[in-house]
């Protein structure tokens, strides 16, 4: 028979799935209290969710999930061995797994383990190789450089049109008024 408090963390984490589906999983053994809080005011403003949990109950999330493919899971056993943690997002995984590689490379006792992201598990080097993609901001503001530059090119052609037929018709006009 499950204990009161389990039920009731089955349900934080269950919440926590269905408000955040993509997560990536990280190891924290070893951190000092100090270390833990300034990790989590880390994440905090990222807008993610950082949450120790127990392997077995947040296995028992997953399953309950419905926003979760779990043909995989036997092949990510490994990722549920040991203490860890969930940094718990809903689109900008990227970021999230920025901060951690950065966090990780500061500070051994974190290990990225793998995570999941629109339906796939990831292992630990898919959640490496994403914290190198541009985050939706930055990919906008390339789009947005990249739509202005013909925009320019333009604007600047029309530009010179414009002050070469208003220097034509000043000439036509000053040859008019000396005759």
């Amino acid at each position: 028979m499950p204990s009161t408090r389990n039920i009731e963390l089955l349900k934080t984490i269950e919440a926590y799935l269905s408000e955040k589906p993509n997560f990536i999983v990280t190891t924290y053994s070893g951190l000092s209290v100090e270390e833990m809080t300034m990790l989590r005011k880390k994440l905090k403003e990222k807008n993610v969710i950082f949450k120790v949990v127990k392997n077995n109950l947040f296995k028992l999330a997953l399953k309950n999930s419905k926003k979760h493919n779990l043909e995989n899971l036997s092949q990510i056993k490994e990722m549920f061995y040991g203490p860890i943690a969930l940094t718990f997002s809903d689109s900008e995984i990227s970021v999230v797994a920025k901060l951690l590689l950065e966090e990780s490379k500061k500070n051994e006792k974190i290990k990225i383990k793998g995570g999941y992201y629109e339906g796939k598990f990831l292992t630990e080097v898919d959640v490496k190789a994403i914290s190198t993609l541009p985050t939706k901001e930055e990919l906008l503001t390339i789009i947005a450089r990249g739509l202005q530059s013909p925009t320019q090119k333009i604007a600047v052609g029309l530009k010179e049109v414009i002050t070469k037929l208003a220097r034509g018709l000043k000439a036509v006009a000053e040859k008019k008024s000396q005759s």
